[in-house]
């Protein structure tokens, strides 16, 4: 859960409540279909058992029993008759169901007593309905049984006791079950599709509605991207009252931040500056005298100008990296490429750009002179007759490599070169800080710059920056 993001952790939980609802809802809906058609089927019968009760009539029979006597004499005398009541039932007119007269048509009716069936439907044929038990209540009873043909019926039985007699009438009449299944089957399957529908639907609902409700985190995040790129300095957008203090939190952070990094990089500028004056006049005035110690002075002198130099170019880059920039390294090095080709017009040196200039970088377009234009001089510098300036991009960096067929260095000296005023070759103008400072400059970019030697014989400067800001 931990990996998902918020709508799908949203959307997760509120698709298996809304699963777990509609199962239910389901289940329920089911349980009273079938309690409903059970019900239903149970008062068509009860309407037939009716019928056959209304039709119901005793019909009386006279019985003669004749008793014999074990006497001698008995032979001269007439035989004992006497006369026993007998109930016996009339027959039942056909009932208004067609069904009850057709054989084996799943529609039955029984009478019986406690000891054997007195009169059946047409539609039994030679069967007759066997019970599990006879119901010992006058009230109606139903139950499910076999039926003659091996399917389930459904009984409605009701025990009657007619005022003309003392014998107890079991009436029954059946309907096989096979009518509640089907028509319970077809209710499931229309229950399942329409449960199945309603559940998509509500499921599109709540994506919908998910995703209109954190559209705002979307727009935060790319407005997020816009200052990182150096697009806003601050978020513009208006946002819901639950993230609005939030957001308004953040800009005051980021004005805060950015007031305190321009006045840290004002008091370093005023401090630079601030020296640089007493420096120079202190360096004019060892050219006019010839003190002993004019090499020390104008060494120490000489370093601490480097020093300023640096710490004010670190100070600029870090309030830039605040602010947000970003830059065409095509378009900057073309134009770099461009001024120094005048300036070594003489030498006819060949520079390739082999890259796109679609690319974009998140460093602020005069860092990247500063940073690459040192580059592209120091290949100038060394550089016989041709230099390549290639580029790709690996994942969110950019790789840009500026390589020369100049004498190139042994890797022992393109580590020493990134040092802060080392120099190889005295005799080339400059102080030796440009390769150090596009080293420090990538590095607080977040970047690197690599030295090795080049497939053209000469000295490769790997750059390596980012494509965005690193916030």
């Amino acid at each position: 859960m931990k990996r998902f993001s918020l709508k799908n952790r949203l959307l997760f939980a509120a698709g298996g409540c809304c699963v777990v609802l509609i199962l239910a809802t389901g289940f329920t809906v089911q349980r009273y279909m079938q309690d409903y058609l059970r019900s239903e089927l149970v008062s068509k019968l009860t309407l037939s058992l009716d019928e056959l009760l209304s039709r119901l009539e005793l019909q009386p029979q006279n019985v003669v029993i004749t008793n014999a006597t074990s006497s001698t004499s008995a032979s001269l005398t007439s035989p004992a008759v006497s006369s026993v009541p007998s109930v016996d039932i009339m027959p039942i007119p056909s009932l208004s169901e067609p069904r009850f007269s057709q054989p084996y048509s799943g529609f039955y009716w029984q009478i019986q007593t406690d000891s054997k069936v007195l009169k059946r439907s047409r539609s039994l044929w030679e069967a007759e309905l066997a019970f599990r038990h006879l119901n010992d209540e006058f009230g109606l009873d139903y139950f499910v049984t076999a039926g003659p043909t091996g399917q389930a019926l459904m009984v409605v039985q009701q025990k009657v006791k007619l005022p003309d007699s003392e014998t107890f009438f079991w009436l029954s009449v059946a309907q096989e079950n096979n009518s509640l299944a089907s028509a319970l089957q077809g209710v499931n399957r229309s229950l399942l599709i329409g449960l199945g529908l309603l559940a998509l639907a509500v499921m599109l609902l709540i994506f919908l509605q998910l995703s209109w409700g954190l559209r705002p985190l979307a727009t935060l995040r790319k407005e997020l991207a816009e200052i990182e790129n150096g697009n806003k300095a601050q978020f513009q957008h208006q946002y819901p009252q639950e993230i609005d203090p939030l957001v308004k939190d953040i800009n005051r952070l980021l004005a805060h931040h950015q007031h305190l990094l321009e006045r840290a990089r004002t008091n370093a500028g005023n401090m630079a500056h601030a020296l640089k004056t007493p420096l120079s006049i202190m360096h004019n005035e060892l050219a006019l005298t010839q003190p002993p110690q004019k090499p020390l002075l104008q060494q120490q002198l000489q370093q601490m100008r480097q020093q300023i130099e640096y710490h004010l170019s670190a100070s600029q880059l870090a309030a830039k990296q605040l602010l947000g920039a970003k830059c065409s390294p095509y378009l900057q090095c073309s134009n770099a490429v461009s001024a120094f080709s005048r300036l070594y017009a003489s030498r006819n040196i060949v520079v390739d750009i082999t890259f796109s200039n679609a690319i974009t970088l998140a460093v602020d377009g005069r860092d990247f002179d500063e940073i690459a234009g040192n580059l592209i001089e120091n290949a100038y510098k060394w550089a016989t007759a041709r230099i390549v300036i290639s580029a790709m991009v690996v994942g969110d960096q950019l790789q840009m490599t500026i390589a020369d067929d100049g004498p190139g260095m042994t890797d022992a000296e393109c580590e020493q070169v990134l040092g802060r005023g080392q120099r190889l070759d005295e005799q080339t103008p400059g102080h030796g800080l440009g390769l150090n400072i596009a080293a420090e400059m990538a590095r607080m970019y977040q970047g690197q710059l690599t030295l090795q030697r080049a497939a053209l014989g000469g000295l490769a400067a790997q750059l390596t920056l980012p494509l965005r800001n690193r916030l």
